[in-house]
């Protein structure tokens, strides 16, 4: 899916957790895994592959 870093912020990261194995919030563009869109200013994380939507 497709997302704006806003977005991204408050998506659930399945690789980051708390010392108590709390989920973490995504990192977005800071992270390794987020790859840029054609599209300005959107993205998604490279994790699960490509998706649909991304040119």
């Amino acid at each position: 899916m497709l997302q704006s870093e806003n977005e991204a912020k408050f998506k659930f990261c399945p690789l980051l957790k708390t010392h108590d194995d709390k989920m973490k919030f995504c990192q977005g563009p800071a992270c390794m895994m987020w790859r840029w869109a054609s599209e300005k200013d959107k993205g998604y994380c490279g994790l699960a592959g490509k998706p649909a939507g991304a040119a």
